[in-house]
């Protein structure tokens, strides 16, 4: 393992279990006779705790002698560090704790940082295999920033609007069954989103489901920008959810009642 514990200019090693060396917390101390870990060990309340830690920690074990080889020396875990720490004096004690605190944050933060660029890179590229609409990337953005509790930069909303629009505003939205409804065309959705798919506006696409199944889902096309949006799916934020522009209902609605050449 890294060694990621530096006390007082000591590297304090670490075994392949994560258990950190005594030996390099004694020199640490200042390297005195007394204070050297084997007389610890020995002490009757030092036997309890590795006994108590053995009982919690089934499987695992505090304490780890190697003997011989450049990394030879007595490995215990965190606990039995503190416990070591304060058996030599409260200052040293002190000093272990807030190292280890500080080392801790440290990786805590880069982990973040990891899992906040790992989401980033994971939403760029299902905004462009899914065509997301700039409101659901911009939502998804506001996530990772809430996350990793970033200041607040992102805009409150994002512009949704046909491709080629101009005018910078947002246009209203609505599904297809609720568009098919309100201009009470003679066409179910299911049959409205097969000549979307024929015109190339729509395309189905899949996701792997329980069981070794898949899920179908519709998704609006680079072509299909021009009359709607796709928001991610309140059923699953995996999927796609088509929402098309009011203002161009009436076009698309020609469209499709429009025969499929043969």
């Amino acid at each position: 393992m890294s060694n990621l514990i530096i006390v007082d200019g000591i590297n304090v090693r670490r075994d392949m279990a994560g258990r950190y060396c005594l030996n390099d917390l004694h020199r640490a101390a200042g390297g005195e006779e007394r204070h050297k870990p084997p007389y610890w060990l020995r002490n009757a309340q030092t036997e309890q705790l590795i006994a108590e830690l053995q009982i919690c920690d089934s499987g695992t074990q505090p304490v780890n002698v190697l003997r011989g080889g450049t990394e030879q020396g007595t490995y215990v875990c965190k606990e039995l560090v503190y416990a070591y720490a304060m058996w030599i004096s409260p200052s040293f004690n002190l000093k272990v704790i807030r190292t280890f605190d500080v080392v801790a944050g440290t990786q805590q933060a880069i982990q973040l940082a990891d899992k906040v660029q790992a989401g980033a890179i994971l939403l760029e590229s299902m905004a462009k295999t899914l065509n997301l609409s700039n409101s659901s990337r911009l939502a998804g953005y506001q996530k990772l920033q809430k996350m990793a509790d970033l200041p607040d930069l992102a805009p409150s909303y994002a512009i949704d609007a046909p491709a080629g629009a101009v005018d910078g505003s947002s246009r209203p939205t609505t599904s297809l069954t609720t568009l098919l409804k309100n201009h009470n065309a003679a066409l179910s959705a299911t049959r409205a989103y097969k000549r979307l798919a024929e015109l190339g506006i729509v395309e189905q696409k899949a996701r792997p489901g329980s069981r070794g199944t898949q899920r179908l889902f519709w998704s609006i096309t680079t072509r299909g920008l021009a009359y709607g949006k796709n928001m991610t799916s309140p059923a699953n934020p995996r999927e796609t959810q088509p929402h098309f522009f009011e203002s161009k209902s009436a076009e698309l609605l020609a469209l499709m009642m429009t025969p499929a050449v043969a």
